[in-house]
């Protein structure tokens, strides 16, 4: 069997190679190769027409699979399950490059388990409910072919993990997770800087998948969370335009009126006067 990892000199894989008996190979799922890749330097790798079932998680970096016509960005904890007879490409991040837990298996019932995954899931990718746990049986796998455990216990590890696949949440909504977090941390400072952080993307991608779901860039939506939190200070809070400026997260002065005049035509303290329920005539 091809393998897909087969990048010799720009990866480090430790991986076990797997031929089954007579009986696994009719009765049972059986694995084909098992093992672990980090990428040394970013690259570009393509298979097609495969005989095998491809389960990976991403344990550290980031990186790009090409398949039916999606494009998917993976990241640490995503999880992807492949028909390999299919044409697929994936691709290691030049910044991040990627490190990956990976099985290729197959045998009776292994094309079952996939239709159901793909009834389930509608798409080759889905997220654990934690990190690693895709990993984890991974490995226990890897460590059953190293100890000569029988071709039993290796089906009986390789139906825990499909199990596993199946039950899991589909695809992570990155931009949904990413609209939460600005309206959750909207006043902090380098805000940007803290997004990247925390869902581990260059800002470019995570703008991009943002705008795609929302039709408005994380820049433009972060200033517009920040305005509307500070126009709903003026209008239920008796606090001064300094303590508003601090909580909206709108810390420049010049910023925060000129916002005021090129959205609501007035003054700050205009739009007090005019909206605040507090004030009397």
């Amino acid at each position: 069997m091809d393998n897909m990892f087969d990048t010799v000199g720009i990866t480090s894989s430790d991986r076990m190679l797997h031929t089954p008996g007579a009986f696994a190979k009719k009765n049972l799922l059986y694995v084909q190769e098992v093992g672990t890749l980090k990428s040394l330097t970013p690259h570009t790798c393509k298979r097609e027409n495969l005989d095998s079932y491809l389960i990976f998680e991403v344990t550290r970096g980031r990186g790009t699979l090409l398949t039916e016509g999606k494009r998917y960005s993976l990241s640490k904890g995503d999880c992807i399950w492949l028909d390999c007879r299919n044409g697929f490409e994936h691709i290691s991040s030049e910044e991040k490059p990627w490190e990956l837990a990976w099985v290729h298996f197959n045998g009776a019932g292994a094309q079952a388990f996939y239709e159901l995954f793909r009834e389930k899931k509608k798409e080759a990718l889905f997220v654990p409910g934690e990190p690693g746990q895709v990993a984890a049986r991974i490995e226990r796998i890897r460590k059953l072919l190293k100890e000569n455990a029988s071709e039993l216990a290796a089906h009986a590890a390789l139906t825990l993990l499909v199990a596993d696949c199946i039950g899991q949440p589909a695809k992570r909504d990155v931009a949904a997770e990413i609209r939460e977090f600005i309206n959750k941390n909207y006043r902090e400072g380098q805000l940007s800087a803290l997004l990247a952080e925390t869902f581990r993307m260059p800002a470019e991608e995570l703008s991009e998948n943002f705008e795609k779901s929302y039709g408005i860039g994380i820049r433009d939506y972060m200033l517009n969370r920040r305005f509307n939190a500070a126009k709903e200070l003026l209008r239920f809070t008796i606090q001064p335009i300094s303590e508003v400026m601090e909580e909206s997260g709108i810390r420049n002065e010049d910023l925060f009126y000129r916002l005021f005049q090129e959205n609501e035509a007035m003054t700050p303290e205009e739009y007090r006067r005019r909206w605040a329920q507090w004030i009397k005539d």
